[in-house]
């Protein structure tokens, strides 16, 4: 698969009507080892290569008939969390634990903002909701329509939500005017929409994990996404191990992808782009010999990868090391495009309890792995 030209999705056309009301959710993602090499300009020197997992956090989209000649679009972000004693009794769900004794309650605030304006109104340039204007463009569905996305947290989290957004707001517009997509061509159409239309100088990963699903061995080449295998998987005890031992650390810091990797170092990510290459390998090993053990190792080769790659955008991780070192920490490295968002952080689950108290008040979620795509939702 690679990105389609701006004129074959984004020509003028007539403002469409949904037809009747489509919901639809597509997975955020955990990328294990290779995460850098999908960015254009790297993967165009010698191919770049993403292994991973889709996650149980997801985003919703819903798509609604609206008064005609009008255009309504909503963000709804809500956190989630349970007690560190559920954690401690070895609770795996995707909410998540509350290290420390912050209150609960405190993740769970919900922020709600609502635009309507007329469809003849020029789109709004307003951060929070060019995407939407943008998925509403590309499809061509813009009149009479109300566009709702509802996520777990708030943008900038590191864990692919903007392109789960596109995928899934696509597919719901699309199911709402009769038409079907697969998954490879809301894919395209995702990271066209982050390239051409936002301006983003994104990687191509997030939108092919919120796409298909599962988890994924991906490879790169300067248009995009060129290939998509499902990761053979040598023993079935390996993904629920791999699973009970991953944490995600929430660092409270909020940031736009684009904005970052705009600052990314071209020289410096070609030359880590080997040894970001070698790391998925190794985990793509791993997974196929079903050894956690050579999983782990290609993980950490990969995030010493990321460190020598920009120091300043794995502060935040280096330093989450040093204060848990002695712990037992076997992998521990920023999520997604760095300085920000979420701190992968992979242990064995007896570990667990003695790691949530030095963290603190942090916000720490324990997604399962393997979520399936996007998909049509009930209700």
């Amino acid at each position: 698969m690679s990105t389609p030209c701006a004129g074959s999705l984004f020509a003028p056309r007539s403002p469409r009507s949904p037809l009747w009301r489509a919901a639809a959710s597509a997975p955020m993602r955990v990328s294990f080892a290779g995460g850098g090499s999908d960015l254009p300009g790297v993967a165009r020197q010698d191919g770049g290569r993403v292994v991973g997992a889709a996650v149980d956090l997801r985003v919703r989209v819903i798509v609604e008939p609206f008064d005609r000649g009008w255009v309504r679009m909503e963000l709804a972000a809500r956190g989630q969390a349970t007690s560190a004693e559920g954690a401690e009794a070895g609770d795996a769900t995707a909410g998540g634990a509350r290290a420390g004794d912050a209150a609960a309650g405190d993740a769970k605030a919900s922020a709600l903002r609502v635009i309507t304006r007329r469809r003849t109104d020029p789109p709004r340039d307003d951060l929070a909701f060019r995407l939407l204007e943008a998925t509403l463009a590309a499809t061509g569905v813009g009149d009479g329509v109300a566009l709702r996305i509802e996520t777990e947290m708030s943008p900038g989290a590191g864990l692919g939500g903007s392109a789960s957004a596109a995928v899934a707001a696509l597919f719901a517009l699309r199911a709402a005017v009769g038409e079907a997509a697969a998954p490879e061509e809301l894919a395209r159409e995702a990271v066209a929409i982050e390239r051409e239309r936002l301006y983003n100088a994104c990687g191509a990963q997030d939108q092919v994990f919120a796409a298909f699903g599962g988890l994924l061995d991906l490879a790169f080449d300067a248009r995009g996404c060129s290939g998509v295998r499902p990761l053979a998987i040598g023993c079935p005890d390996l993904v629920p191990a791999l699973s009970a031992g991953l944490l995600l650390v929430d660092t409270a810091v909020r940031r736009v992808s684009g904005e970052v990797l705009d600052r990314v170092d071209a020289g410096a990510a070609c030359d880590a782009q080997a040894e970001l290459v070698a790391a998925a390998g190794e985990v793509a090993r791993g997974f196929e010999l079903g050894s956690l053990a050579l999983v782990l190792s290609g993980m950490r080769r990969g995030a010493a990868a990321k460190v020598r790659l920009s120091a300043t955008a794995s502060a935040m991780a280096v330093s989450l090391q040093r204060r848990l070192d002695g712990l037992g920490v076997e992998v521990l490295r920023m999520c997604g495009a760095g300085g920000g968002g979420h701190i992968v952080l992979w242990a064995p689950p007896e570990r667990h309890a003695r790691i949530l108290d030095a963290l603190g008040p942090c916000l720490v979620r324990r997604p399962a792995l393997g979520a399936p795509g996007v998909r049509l939702d009930p209700g």
